[in-house]
């Protein structure tokens, strides 16, 4: 294995409570997707939960859409951020659940009893996740078994996933240093050290057209810094995207 990094040791802002999942959502100027999100968590019939809202000093009427919205569960802040790692850090930090899960604006629950069905599933300390539907794709394209090769079991869903507030504090959060495969880069960090449980049922929904969907250069390109940092062997079954940045790069993408 190649390569080393430094990711943030998150400082907690509070003590963790017991049972308790805490829903991140991070947000920049989309207004509508935030709300899609809130009403979705606000629906579910499980509710031990809180809502983490990191938003990203939004000017299109998000911070109004966030004053308006009932405080008993929910907790916002807004301000300038150093891109999607760095938010999803400023979440983890003021979190108090045992679990914790990240759900975008515009990620929505597939039905109300979701949260309860993954509550259920939530007793040791791990990672606990399911299906994700992107349009006509799903993610993982089949369920992770527990001899896959490593890089076959980071491709899981953060959307989807419920990770133990242990595990951060274990590992750190996020590297600010990716501005897209940060979410994979984690998963292949902690996911020798921790089990992972995989729930047969589809979790979440959410749109095309995201931040790795935008920028497939530098999803390739991150996707094959974090593999050199923790696989053996770095292009092995993952030849495509160990190629595919120069590839995009030689098109003019």
């Amino acid at each position: 294995m190649t390569g080393t990094h430094v990711t943030p040791r998150i400082v907690w802002e509070q003590p963790t409570e017991p049972g308790l999942i805490s829903v991140v959502t991070i947000v920049r100027n989309d207004r509508d997707g935030l709300r899609r999100t809130l009403d979705s968590l606000d629906a579910q019939t499980y509710r031990g939960f809180e809502a983490i809202v990191v938003d990203g000093a939004s000017t299109d009427g998000t911070v109004e859409l966030l004053l308006g919205r009932p405080s008993g569960r929910l907790s916002w802040r807004s301000a300038p951020d150093g891109g999607i790692a760095d938010a999803f850090n400023r979440g983890l930090s003021r979190t108090r659940g045992e679990w914790i899960q990240f759900l975008n604006a515009g990620d929505r629950y597939r039905d109300a009893s979701g949260l309860a069905e993954m509550a259920a599933h939530l007793r040791q300390p791990g990672i606990v996740t399911a299906f994700a539907d992107m349009g006509d794709r799903t993610i993982p394209l089949r369920a992770p078994r527990p001899h896959d090769p490593l890089r076959r079991r980071a491709l899981i869903s953060h959307q989807a996933s419920f990770t133990s507030r242990t595990i951060f504090a274990a590992h750190g959060g996020f590297d600010p240093g990716l501005r897209v495969r940060m979410d994979y880069e984690f998963w292949l960090r902690v996911l020798p050290h921790h089990p992972l449980h995989f729930v047969d049922r589809v979790l979440i929904e959410f749109s095309s057209g995201g931040n790795s969907q935008r920028n497939r250069a530098g999803f390739h390109r991150e996707e094959r810094i974090a593999n050199r940092r923790h696989l053996a062997h770095p292009a092995g079954p993952n030849l495509r995207a160990h190629l595919r940045p120069l590839w995009l790069m030689l098109k003019g993408e």
